[in-house]
């Protein structure tokens, strides 16, 4: 059951993301129905991991799993209405090609273990740095899948890296898998502010401030769970389900206020996105009801020159195998 069930997760990922970068790339009108397939497929992926979230008790994850099969669907329909209005809606290409380029990322590292071990071997090593400078001393094991070397690794999702107690004991308290290098975070926020049409200039002030700030917090997350779990004694799905996904959600809203103010295309985007239950018709002007980020003092009405037009427009603008963490 579940060598079935790995190989829908590999199918329906492969096709997602094939599909999706046919949408992206593909000039041909039919491009809308490319990617409206591949949101279908993906909805389809997410929502195969319902069963595994909720066996770890982990709502949080289960329920977006759940979630995203509708939501999925519905941007797939808008894209059918794109497809027969004939026109580009620029929130779903910027969706199409942030999703498409996060989700090649996460599926390179998630299917070749040689390189996700090079990956979790160092958030390993610079977490248990983090929690000896704290004043509890940790050190990284080696990468393996299960007790065997890493070129037996079916998957990059298997590599784990055990974190040890000084002294070192025969059993790591946690493993350090792929999860906790928050690679999703990294290839979602980097393919989101590389797919709008703001300055290059910008996007790279952009990524050079939520980047290393997200592989930071994340060691700082990283180190919370073990704490809490592995010296304060406290229930690991507690710590890592609760206690490290608020942590995680509240640096995420920060980061995102700030890439906002850096990118207004961004900005402008997602609300594009959060506008498709209001687009009924061609041409759909998701810019017109965009607020502000931050107060603004009203600038003052100009008046027009001499012979010129005027228009309105919008704003444009145990015995058990230790615990996986995170």
């Amino acid at each position: 059951m579940a060598t079935s069930l790995g190989i829908g997760y590999d199918v329906s990922l492969t096709l997602g993301v094939v599909l999706l970068g046919i949408g992206f790339f593909w000039k041909d009108r039919r491009f809308h129905l490319a990617r409206a397939l591949g949101w279908s497929v993906f909805g389809v992926f997410w929502f195969l991991h319902v069963p595994a979230y909720a066996d770890q008790q982990d709502a949080l994850n289960a329920l977006g799993a759940a979630v995203a099969l509708p939501i999925f669907l519905f941007v797939a329909y808008h894209e059918w209405l794109s497809y027969s209005w004939r026109e580009e809606y620029e929130p779903l290409r910027f969706a199409c090609g942030a999703a498409f380029f996060a989700s090649a990322v996460y599926f390179a590292f998630a299917r070749i273990p040689e390189l996700a071990a090079v990956l979790v071997q160092v958030v390993a090593n610079q977490t248990a740095a983090l929690l000896t400078w704290m004043g509890y001393p940790f050190v990284a094991g080696s990468p393996q899948c299960g007790g065997v070397p890493v070129g037996s690794c079916g998957s990059g999702e298997e590599v784990t890296v055990g974190l040890y107690a000084v002294p070192v004991g025969p059993v790591p308290v946690v493993n350090i898998v792929i999860a906790c290098a928050a690679l999703q975070a990294y290839a979602v926020a980097a393919s989101l502010m590389l797919s709008t049409k703001d300055p290059w200039k910008r996007k790279a002030i952009a990524l050079a401030i939520v980047l290393p700030v997200t592989w930071i917090m994340n060691l700082v997350r990283n180190a919370v769970v073990i704490y809490y779990f592995g010296v304060s004694g406290l229930p690991f799905d507690l710590v890592h389900n609760w206690y490290g996904k608020t942590l995680s959600l509240a640096v995420l809203l920060v980061l995102v206020f700030v890439a906002f103010k850096l990118l207004p295309e961004l900005y402008l985007n997602i609300n594009g996105l959060f506008d498709l239950p209001w687009r009924d018709s061609p041409y759909h002007d998701y810019r017109k009801f965009v607020g502000r980020l931050s107060r603004k003092k009203p600038e003052r009405p100009t008046t027009p020159a001499t012979g010129a037009a005027t228009t309105r427009s919008g704003t444009g603008g145990a015995g058990q195998t230790p615990p996986s963490s995170p």
